[in-house]
């Protein structure tokens, strides 16, 4: 199994880009794009019409050069809803703007990030659940928060975190992300981050991610009102793994994420049994799976929770046990 930074963590960045892709934005493939479902669901019994109807109304609310690139892109344009190829719908759109592709699909990034967050805080018409956001006034707005935890025969492989956030607070030197368990910290090598990890006494550890410039040779501040995205892997020390098998996968974010989704992946071994739990303290985790709580592993192994407006301090993941 490839443990690539970028391809191992399902964000909704990811699952947008997924749905420009083959024929569109279809049914058939929002099935395979949970984030996107979840945040389009009102209810179960929302049919596919009905949020398809609302994925429109959240791109509508864009600039309308966005928005018409963005319906020609996932097929929803009449000129587009029936071409099978991205490739030739951002031929179509470079044809109407006069434009080459190259320049379409630059363009085609910008809008999914503005998109991106029309959806996590559900800034446009048809939303089933609007978010209201008093970060937005200055300090560091987390639109996303992806965590995928790797577990290979019953003892911890890697931690995979993804952090989409805005800078509101000025020009900003580093962010810092807490952690209470030893590890070793290294951001993406195609990332703009350096990592600066200091111990707290007592209270684990403190990871100071400090920003780079273009050619990734020397710091530079964050940009006010502007996005980054954050990537890094967590690995054991040396030597580190712990001699008990592991039976717990949480997460205790230090700030409020407007969307959160963590993952745990069985390599090899798989639990008996493995229940999820959402905003628990660390004295009150379940410990046994009820009709309630019980989840099952997909086919790739993974059990996945994504949860709307979590703010931080307390716990949301998963706890397992090997044997009954």
């Amino acid at each position: 199994m490839s443990l690539d930074d970028k391809d191992d963590i399902a964000t909704l960045h990811d699952q947008l880009a997924y749905l420009t892709k083959r024929e569109g934005f279809v049914q058939r493939r929002l099935t395979r794009a949970g984030i996107v479902d979840e945040l389009l669901r009102g209810s179960l019994e929302d049919s596919f019409e009905r949020l398809y109807h609302r994925f429109i109304s959240a791109i509508r609310t864009l600039p309308s050069e966005q928005a018409d690139l963005l319906l020609d892109v996932f097929a929803l344009s009449p000129d587009t809803q029936d071409v099978p190829k991205l490739l030739q719908r951002r031929q179509i759109h470079g044809d109407k703007i006069g434009r080459k592709i190259d320049t379409v699909r630059t363009r085609e990034t910008a809008a999914l990030k503005a998109l991106h967050s029309r959806l996590v805080t559900g800034r446009y018409a048809q939303a089933p659940l609007v978010l209201d956001v008093p970060e937005m006034h200055g300090g560091i707005v987390y639109e996303e928060v992806s965590v995928l935890i790797v577990i290979e025969n019953r003892h911890w492989k890697a931690t995979y975190e993804q952090h989409y956030f805005v800078n509101m607070a000025g020009e900003l030197d580093y962010v810092t992300i807490g952690r209470s368990y030893p590890g070793i910290v290294a951001p993406s090598s195609e990332g703009e981050f350096k990592v600066n990890t200091r111990p707290v006494d007592g209270a684990g550890w403190n990871d100071h991610f400090w920003h780079l410039n273009a050619e990734r040779t020397a710091t530079e501040p964050m940009k006010d009102w502007t996005r980054y995205d954050l990537c890094f892997r967590i690995t054991p020390l040396e030597g580190g793994n712990e001699p008990e098998p592991m039976t717990l996968a949480s997460r205790a974010l230090h700030h409020r994420s407007l969307l959160f989704t963590i993952r745990v992946k069985f390599v090899g071994e798989q639990p008996a049994s493995i229940w999820r739990f959402e905003g628990a303290s660390p004295f009150a985790l379940p410990h046994a799976a009820n009709e309630y709580n019980r989840v099952k592993l997909d086919s790739h192994s993974t059990a996945a929770l994504t949860l709307r407006d979590v703010h931080g301090g307390l716990f949301n993941g998963f706890a397992w046990i090997w044997d009954y």
